[in-house]
């Protein structure tokens, strides 16, 4: 087994939005105080879902890096966000980010050996356009085992589809979550689905890949539940892109 001296900690936060204010509170998000304040949250990433890939929208997920102090930072949080909030704690901030958002519901995450730091993944200069975020359940007791098969199959597999994992973790406010979130594009989702579909016999666009299939094999062991949505990042995050694309309504009525 491998030993970490502290364990990364990370707030998975879905937000509910309100009418076309993703983008807005997406960049309200990187303006949250405690970005500047030491020892305390930190964005790492934020993005919207993405309808084509199914899911429940207006919606905005967040990843915030809770620090390097381990389970003492998570502390300090705590410390902040509970009997000093009322009398210290700042409030402009929140009332503007109220105007964009309507509620939303949290999860303390823990990575796992082979999940990347948020300086790893800056070190490494990981980089997505479309990310894939999997919030799955799996049987009671066993989010380590599943986590850990993860690491060892999942990724080298999606690898192969230019999917790299920016979290891998166990969530732990309860015995039977886990989030595993990859950095990729939409070329390389779309060959690793339609590879996926070409293996099981159901089209016939690219060369299928038994790899992926036995993946699911492997996964159906411990998931029961749960989805896999695709989403759409913030730029100038720690692994979103630069800028946003260039376009406009023209570019799909008059394609060239």
């Amino acid at each position: 087994m491998i030993i970490v001296a502290k364990r990364a900690l990370y707030l998975h936060e879905v937000i509910d939005i309100v009418g076309q204010g993703q983008y807005d509170y997406m960049a309200h998000a990187g303006k949250e105080p405690t970005n500047a304040m030491p020892d305390m949250l930190t964005l790492q990433g934020t993005f919207f879902v993405c309808a084509m890939g199914g899911g429940r929208w207006p919606q905005v997920i967040n990843i915030w890096d809770v620090g390097e102090a381990g389970w003492q930072g998570w502390a300090s949080n705590v410390d902040r966000l509970n009997l000093k909030r009322r009398n210290s704690f700042y409030g402009d901030w929140w009332d503007e980010a109220s105007q964009w958002r309507s509620g939303g519901f949290d999860r303390l995450c823990g990575g796992v050996p082979g999940s990347p730091t948020t300086s790893e993944i800056a070190e490494a200069g990981t980089k997505g356009t479309l990310f894939v975020h999997q919030l799955l359940s799996v049987r009671p007791g066993t989010q380590l085992e599943y986590l850990a098969a993860v690491v060892a199959e999942q990724v080298p597999v999606w690898a192969n589809y230019d999917h790299r994992p920016t979290g891998i973790y166990e969530v732990l406010g309860n015995n039977h979550e886990v989030v595993v979130i990859w950095a990729s594009s939409i070329a390389g989702q779309t060959q690793l689905r339609a590879a996926r579909d070409s293996a099981l016999g159901l089209c016939d666009e690219v060369t299928g890949d038994d790899a992926l299939v036995q993946w699911e094999r492997t996964a159906a062991k411990y998931v029961t539940g749960g989805d896999t949505h695709i989403m759409t990042p913030q730029p100038g995050t720690v692994y979103g892109p630069d800028d946003w694309d260039e376009a406009s309504l023209n570019d799909w009525l008059n394609p060239s």
